[in-house]
């Protein structure tokens, strides 16, 4: 039996190879698993079904008449950038299937495939997937909450922050975002991202508060199967589901000095390795980190590390308390006025001194 999946149910996968032997054999072990499975010989056909049917995941073979494996996925991505792919490939063609990895194959497996190989694969591409969607699906639920014209200030002080926050957002640097519990940090994050070049890209928000030593570099890096007791299957971390977007880690002084470390390798390789991983995987972020304390005095007290508190401090923005905004008391209130009466649909006037 397969591992239990967390996807959704009957997900759709075409499989493209010129053998026909194996594309049975898929077919029936896949469906068997619950899957729905296409097949196509050869890589036009397969372009074909997947504009018109638009499967959960494709599995390709690198040997094709005609139009190769690379050729195929070369073409895929000219129209979806997001599809999940795994290669098929011979022992001797290891240098083709790295290729395909660099345009976005999410794994390849040597023939012959090991069955039970190539339903953990599926289960972890097609998990994935359905996390990097749910991700896009939230960023794009949120875009516009906290564009820049929907931000309610009156005060010159937040208007000077908006206005860094319009001089930073195209540019790909890092930003630190300064200021008290409540002030908007990751409102003011989430504003940057969506006036960003990657604002179509994921926004992954990474409370460090929340989370326990133990479970911050899973989060954070991810892990692999077996990494520690309890690892029963991979895991992918933030970092790998932020491609081409931004991750936000709020309150980052509480991060461990040991995540610290491997935080700065990603801020300065962009590279990072799961936990029990042996080789680095590139990613592609944007980060946007943000603290409620002093880095200065966590310096000074051996709790942070300088040189990560300078990759980090590129375009620093500090976000005033309440009590430092003249009239945004007022702007809120009313803000908030109008925005429960409509809800509890009660017909208060205004609010008392």
């Amino acid at each position: 039996m397969g591992e239990k999946r967390e996807i959704p149910a009957k997900a759709k996968i075409l499989i493209i190879d010129d053998e026909k032997d194996i594309g049975w054999l898929f077919s029936k072990i896949l469906t068997e698993e619950g899957y729905q499975v296409l097949i196509a010989l050869d890589g036009q056909t397969g372009i074909s079904i997947i504009k018109k049917e638009k499967p959960d995941l494709v599995i390709l073979d690198l040997k094709l008449p005609g139009m190769d494996g690379i050729e195929i996925l070369r073409e895929i991505r000219r129209f979806d950038k997001d599809l999940c792919v795994i290669i098929l490939t011979g022992y001797k063609d290891v240098k083709s299937a790295v290729e395909a990895m660099k345009l976005g194959a999410y794994d390849y497996l040597a023939k012959p495939v090991d069955i039970e190989k190539l339903k953990t694969h599926i289960n972890n591409a097609l998990i994935t997937q359905s996390l990097t969607h749910k991700a896009a699906s939230l960023s794009k639920e949120i875009n516009g909450k906290a564009s820049l014209d929907r931000i309610v200030r009156k005060s010159p002080q937040m208007h000077k922050v908006l206005d860094l926050v319009k001089t930073v957002a195209k540019h790909d640097v890092t930003v630190y975002l300064r200021g008290e519990s409540g002030t908007g940090k990751e409102l003011i994050a989430r504003a940057i991202h969506n006036e960003s070049n990657r604002a179509k890209r994921s926004f992954i928000p990474i409370d460090c508060a929340i989370l326990p030593d133990t479970l911050v570099e899973s989060e954070i890096f991810g892990h692999e199967k077996g990494a520690f007791t309890g690892a029963h299957e991979k895991k992918i971390g933030k970092f790998e589901l932020a491609e081409k977007g931004t991750v936000f880690l709020d309150e980052i002084g509480n991060l461990s000095t040991q995540t610290q470390v491997k935080l700065l390798r990603a801020l300065q390789e962009r590279e990072i390795e799961r936990l029990g991983g042996k080789k680095p995987i590139k990613v592609d972020f944007r980060l946007i980190a943000a603290t409620n304390i002093s880095l200065e005095k966590a310096i000074k007290a051996g709790r942070f590390r300088e040189d990560l508190y300078y990759r980090l401090n590129v375009f620093p923005i500090y976000i005033p308390p309440l009590r430092e905004r003249d009239g945004d008391v007022r702007l809120l209130s009313e803000y908030y006025l109008k925005k429960f009466r409509g809800i509890f649909k009660k017909e208060v006037k205004n609010i008392s001194r």
